[in-house]
């Protein structure tokens, strides 16, 4: 946790505080809850000493960047990143965490006060790519429920940035009844939805087990005496997928897609 930031929502370096060093244990965590993997960037925003992203290219093969206002920690980082051998794909900036760029991260990690969490909020969700994890350390979103959560020794909270799917779209699907059209409206929550769909002869249908993570999709229709599970991706303003009815042997699956209305 970097001193500054620990203290206070003022994104300044004027509010000293003791530096609070994230312990072993909650670097393992934290990684472990992002189940970080090679093929991520691993961006840890109030870095210290840059053991969580120079642990996760260690342990995980993964590449890491860290910003901290604090020049000694930042060339702390730099130096301890050099003696992991890690330097080539670990580095540290002194810079405001306001002012990191977040567009590539694929992994954020937060050990912040919870006023900052919440101010760092509209940034997290403009730069970050559906599907990106955030894991905070004891203190987390106000207003956003985590999609997992840990306690070992602490708490370490998992909030995953779902595609934003909230609005009017235009569903078809081959089901068991051939191929259908809905006309479909979702409300959102986070990464909690709602919805129901309209179809010629049906009425509205409720959208049942809805759920979205990152830019993947779930729910179920129930149409014509069948449950229809839809599965599938957001991309932007398309989804697309499978969908499934029967059980079984008798288990058919077939396609769906939907765009924007």
């Amino acid at each position: 946790m970097n001193s500054a930031w620990a203290a206070s929502a003022i994104p300044t370096a004027e509010v000293p505080t003791p530096y609070l060093p994230s312990t072993p244990v909650a670097v393992e965590e934290m990684l472990r809850l992002a189940d970080v993997q090679p093929s991520d960037l691993v961006v840890d925003l109030g870095s210290g000493d840059g053991r969580i992203p120079i642990t996760a290219a260690v342990a995980f093969g993964a590449r890491g960047y860290g910003v901290d206002i604090d020049p000694k920690l930042v060339a702390e980082a730099n130096e301890n990143a050099r003696n992991a051998g890690v330097s080539e794909r670990v580095r540290f900036e002194q810079k405001d965490v306001f002012q990191a760029d977040l567009r590539e991260a694929t992994v954020v990690t937060l050990y912040l006060l919870t006023g900052l969490v919440n101010r760092l909020k509209p940034k997290l969700m403009k730069e970050l790519r559906p599907g990106t994890r955030i894991v905070a350390h004891d203190f987390g979103f106000s207003d956003w429920t985590p999609d997992r959560s840990v306690n070992i020794s602490k708490n370490y909270l998992l909030y995953i940035v779902p595609a934003a799917i909230a609005g009017a779209w235009r569903l078809h699907a081959e089901t068991a009844d051939g191929d259908n059209s809905y006309d479909v409206d979702i409300t959102q929550e986070h990464q909690k939805i709602r919805g129901g769909a309209r179809t010629g002869g049906a009425g509205f249908l409720p959208l049942f087990d809805a759920h979205l993570e990152g830019e993947r999709i779930r729910f179920v229709l129930v149409d014509g005496g069948h449950a229809h599970h839809f599965e599938g991706r957001v991309l932007g303003n398309f989804m697309a997928g499978s969908v499934r009815h029967g059980i079984g042997r008798s288990t058919v699956t077939r396609t769906w897609r939907a765009e924007r209305r």
